[in-house]
């Protein structure tokens, strides 16, 4: 009970919740990211016909099971964003690299009411600790397209700063991605 405490305690600050995502919540997060008001800064035709949206069978082969129901921790997790009592996104890590301490997150938001507000920014710091704390992560990565500058600035705010190191196995979603990394030297 007292691990569950720690990590409630570690996924919580006084503004935002990352409640770890279960199987249920696999669908609404694929809509949230391929149907919401948001969806045209991140993906598909017109700013982004060089990162399609994807279908339900490319998400649901991209964000496996594991990361839904927390039996692979290293390989990935999902967590949901809660928000004075609403569902308002996700946030995920993907697989820890152990020797380079490192992974890669990700995050969206399910409306664009919910942005411009700060929880973007807070949900990312939120998840880093966690990572730093939990997996002794001493290198996060996140990788935007450059034509997504709230996504940016957003980034910056939560202590990344851009970078040529790329992580291992670093596939780009987008011809122009650029990658941020936060370390603990950053901070």
């Amino acid at each position: 009970m007292e691990a569950d405490d720690q990590m409630k305690k570690l996924l919580s600050s006084e503004l935002l919740t990352l409640r770890p995502a279960r199987l249920g919540d696999k669908i609404k997060i694929f809509n949230w990211l391929t149907n919401s008001n948001l969806t045209a800064e991140m993906l598909g035709p017109p700013t982004f016909p060089d990162n399609p949206v994807p279908n339900w069978e490319e998400f649901d082969g991209d964000y496996l099971d594991y990361y839904f129901d927390g039996s692979q921790p290293m390989k990935g997790r999902c967590f949901v964003l809660e928000y004075e009592g609403q569902e308002i996104g996700q946030i995920n890590y993907n697989v820890i690299n152990p020797q380079r301490k490192s992974t890669e997150i990700d995050i969206w938001l399910a409306d664009r009411k919910f942005s411009g507000k700060g929880l973007g920014t807070e949900a990312v710091k939120i998840l880093c600790n966690y990572l730093e704390r939990s997996f002794d992560c001493e290198a996060i990565y996140v990788a935007p397209s450059s034509r997504n500058l709230n996504a940016i600035k957003s980034y910056q705010k939560a202590g990344f700063i851009k970078t040529d190191q790329l992580p291992e196995n670093f596939a780009a979603d987008y011809a122009d991605t650029i990658v941020l990394v936060r370390t603990a030297n950053t901070l």
